[in-house]
């Protein structure tokens, strides 16, 4: 994808003169890690870097992969430990060690934010504010095609769907795209009522980590409840890739991307 490839021009482009030598303890926190600092910067990265909800797994080969306990952190003395929920927060810094906690983005403002963050903790300013401008390039190419605005309903296996406040509900708007869980009031995350979706079916479906390795036990009620697959059968269906949905980052622009595309094509 062009985002795969924009983050690859970043990294030949700007050698690490001052870089940081970090660790990230999560998978979230892999992504900010991968695309931003030099293989040779990278202590370890999470156990999940390789996964495929992993955006950046094809970077992640080759590279240290550790847990992320405190004292093995320790042992590895990076400068900067990168985090979103991985790790014992308290007990890293007690160790001494330099912690970066990113937070939750519901948007691409956050996003842009943690990007900013974390760069400027790797010693990577240049490739965090290139990764920034092409977010904002990005929105604004989105923000100006042209196309229908249905109303949307997203589902993941659990059948459960997505609010305000969530970076589904930004992804939907970047795509053009209302967001029915929204605007009926729901914020965050909520159970799909299939009474309410069947007497009211949504224009368009849109659904999340229904190909993820991890979710293939868990296919329930919108996978196999007789009215979700009566619904799909018969609702133009948007699948996105779960790698770009398991954690908030520049690639959710990939899921904004591709509905859009899929949207131009159903004209």
């Amino acid at each position: 994808m062009i985002a795969r490839a924009f983050i690859v021009l970043i990294a030949a482009a700007f050698p690490a003169a001052a870089s940081a030598r970090a660790l990230s303890t999560d998978f979230c926190a892999d992504q900010y890690l991968l695309a931003l600092a030099d293989p040779a910067d990278i202590a370890a990265l999470s156990p999940d870097a390789d996964k495929d909800f992993s955006y950046m797994r094809a970077k992640a080969e080759g590279v240290r992969r550790s847990r992320p306990g405190a004292e093995t952190a320790l042992a590895l003395s990076p400068d900067v430990v990168l985090r979103f929920w991985g790790g014992d927060e308290a007990r890293l810094k007690a160790l001494g060690l330099n912690v970066v906690t990113l937070e939750y983005a519901s948007d691409f403002d956050g996003v842009k934010a943690n990007i900013a963050a974390a760069a400027a903790a790797l010693g990577e300013d240049a490739r965090g504010r290139d990764l920034i401008k092409a977010i904002d390039a990005r929105l604004d190419y989105l923000g100006h095609r042209k196309g229908p605005h249905p109303a949307a309903l997203y589902v993941t296996p659990g059948g459960v769907t997505a609010g305000k406040g969530t970076m589904i509900d930004a992804i939907l708007g970047a795509a053009g795209v209302r967001n029915i869980a929204a605007e009926n009031g729901l914020a965050y995350w909520g159970s799909l009522p299939a009474e309410a979706v069947v007497a009211d079916p949504p224009a368009l479906i849109v659904t999340g980590f229904f190909s993820a390795n991890s979710e293939r036990i868990n296919h329930w009620s919108a996978a196999r409840h007789p009215a979700f697959r009566k619904i799909f059968g018969e609702t133009p269906t948007i699948h996105l890739s779960t790698d770009v949905l398991s954690c908030p980052g520049w690639f959710s622009l990939d899921a904004a991307e591709t509905i859009a595309d899929a949207l131009e094509e159903q004209k």
